[in-house]
């Protein structure tokens, strides 16, 4: 088992033996299936079929559970406040519409950009980095919703949204370089992110604790003027969001 598979592991029983993977269900199934890639992949030749196989089979799969993650922590964020939970669901999955359409628009420019005979691993890998920048987007948005309305939250939000985003950003920010530099570069720049991924995920195990899911005293807007007010802008930003998501959907030639 790698060392950062280990550090998977760390996490998921952590969550598992204070109680938490049932608050974390997505979350749990994402470290299970990275768990199982990257410790399983380590055994085998990187040059065998089946290794070739088993990557591009898990990795679509983990690709769906980081939004499903991302999905998770929101409707966490917006039980504590049921007087804007409406509202902010539909926020929540127009933005998570905006950001599989710019995923995708990222994906076919990179296409359009190397046509021709384009190396299969070259392809997946404009993919893959493509559905990480609509990730990206979908967690930055969910965090700048947290504080356009200074939500107050409990102590493992706050340390799951960081730590989410900053992973996300660091591996699209390898992807991103690895690209365009050579092998060996690649290699240390990969090496590099996974390191300190995994500082985060031991970093995680020790600071998730079952008291951090306490919700704080101000848990909703106190008055019907403060509801009203917040669900205005809710309203003023689905409009925004919904005229992002047409312009994108135009360019995409949908």
């Amino acid at each position: 088992m790698t060392f950062q598979a280990a550090c998977y592991l760390a996490l998921l029983g952590r969550l598992w033996f204070t109680g938490l993977a049932a608050r974390y269900k997505f979350l749990c199934c994402y470290l299970v299936l990275e768990i199982l890639g990257t410790g399983g992949l380590a055994w085998l030749s990187i040059r065998s079929w089946t290794y070739a196989i088993a990557y591009f089979c898990i990795t679509p799969i983990l690709w769906i559970l980081g939004y499903l993650v991302v999905l998770e922590l929101c409707w966490l964020i917006l039980e504590d406040y049921p007087g804007i939970a409406g509202a902010g669901r539909r926020i929540v999955t127009l933005t998570m519409g905006i950001a599989v359409l710019l995923a995708f628009g990222v994906g076919a420019y990179g296409l359009i950009v190397h046509k021709g005979d384009i190396p299969f691993l070259r392809s997946f890998s404009i993919v893959h980095m493509s559905v990480r920048v609509g990730l990206l987007v979908f967690l930055l948005v969910i965090q700048y919703f947290v504080f356009l309305f200074r939500l107050t939250l409990p102590r493992n939000r706050k340390i799951y949204g960081i730590g989410y985003a900053v992973c996300w950003t660091l591996a699209l920010a390898a992807d991103a370089v690895s690209m365009n530099v050579g092998v060996h570069l690649s290699s240390r720049i990969d090496s590099t992110e996974m390191l300190i991924c995994s500082g985060l995920l031991i970093a995680g195990a020790i600071m998730l604790k079952p008291e951090g899911e306490l919700r704080q005293a101000v848990a909703e807007p106190e008055t019907d003027e403060k509801r009203a007010i917040v669900r205005q802008k809710l309203t003023e930003m689905n409009e925004v969001l919904m005229g992002v998501g047409k312009r994108i959907k135009k360019k995409n030639g949908g």
